[in-house]
């Protein structure tokens, strides 16, 4: 067990910042069109707005295209749609009423 929690740590530990922050981002754009802009489905627009960000910044030459920066945007919103998923269900009152 304690070299599966190690494997766990390593894991962690080997993803980097700029990814996190990626991660972070997109958690904070999908409560905004979640609460403010009160959209149920709120990862599209994170995942677009990802990729244009990401395809412009390769454009410029600033950057390669990286494919781990959309995909952690995408999952920082997508734990937020899960939660909304989860709320949606039948029996369980909705927050953005």
């Amino acid at each position: 067990m304690k070299k599966i929690l190690n494997w766990i740590v390593a894991q962690l530990e080997s993803i980097s910042k700029s990814n996190l922050y990626y991660f972070i981002a997109g958690l904070l754009l999908a409560l905004f069109c979640l609460f403010v802009l009160k959209m149920y489905v709120c990862f599209w627009p994170v995942m677009m707005l990802a990729f244009i960000i990401e395809f412009a910044r390769s454009w410029s030459g600033a950057h390669a295209f990286n494919w781990w920066t959309i995909l952690a945007s995408v999952l920082g919103s997508f734990a937020v749609q899960v939660f909304v998923w989860l709320c949606l269900s039948p029996g369980v009152p909705f927050i953005v009423s």
